[in-house]
């Protein structure tokens, strides 16, 4: 078994434990076994991720808006009119990201911080998106663009924010979300350049069409909720399969 590492923020896990949730996570064929058994509790893969609303990549429609339920986030009635209401916002923000272009080549670059504090003013002004926070909005935007929007919620943040010298980012209530958005990028692309090829190796548990942004966010869920201590039968990375 390899005792290898994985680091996510400021926390890390034995890298086959963290191989066993991402393959756990995206089982389709369990997933949908769990869905309908008695008690089950499936995981969102594939139903958000591969959630079809008729939209094109630069477009958001209302089934777009819903898509944060398939995430156990529930927009309220308000929180839907108001994000109906800066969807030509939302909007331009994805047709100035190229549907191809990477977290990491976007901070290696330094044209990251644009789009993400974009993102982070509609949720600082409190008369645009009422109802709405990073979680919700992220979670709507990462499916138009999973290789450069990061998924976010109290996990991610319990990962990369804490008092320690360990965490990419110390926690700051004076902090906006046009100020936290870029740094969480900038940090989650430090990791992912920091161990390439672990990355590489976990991405392979997962099907083709998923990115390394999606991976790290199941990562850090499991994380960030301290899930995962009793992991069964932990995989090693050297049995991954070829990509």
């Amino acid at each position: 078994m390899s005792r290898k590492t994985v680091c996510v923020g400021g926390r890390s896990v034995i890298a086959d434990w963290a191989a066993q949730w991402i393959r756990q996570y995206f089982d389709a064929e369990a997933n949908r076994a769990a869905a309908v058994a008695a008690k089950g509790r499936p995981y969102a893969f594939p139903a958000y991720d591969r959630m079809n609303t008729g939209s094109g990549p630069n477009e958001l429609n209302d089934g777009d808006l819903l898509a944060p339920v398939l995430l156990n986030v529930a927009p309220q009635l308000h929180a839907v009119l108001n994000l109906q209401a800066v969807r030509p916002d939302l909007e331009a923000v994805l047709a100035a990201i190229p549907p191809r272009l990477t977290l990491q080549d976007a901070v290696a670059s330094g044209v990251h911080t644009e789009p993400l504090r974009r993102l982070g003013e509609l949720l600082d002004d409190p008369a645009l998106l009422r109802g709405v926070g990073g979680t919700i909005l992220m979670k709507i935007m990462h499916r138009k663009r999973p290789l450069f929007l990061p998924l976010y919620d109290t996990q991610v943040y319990a990962c990369y924010c804490g008092p320690g010298a360990q965490y990419p980012i110390r926690k700051s209530p004076q902090r906006t979300w046009a100020e936290f958005f870029p740094l969480l990028g900038d940090a989650m692309a430090r990791d992912l350049d920091g161990q390439p090829d672990t990355w590489k190796a976990l991405v392979s548990w997962a099907p083709d069409d998923v990115s390394v942004l999606r991976v790290l966010d199941v990562v850090a869920w499991n994380l960030g909720s301290r899930r995962g201590v009793h992991t069964p039968e932990p995989i090693d990375l050297n049995d991954a399969p070829e990509q």
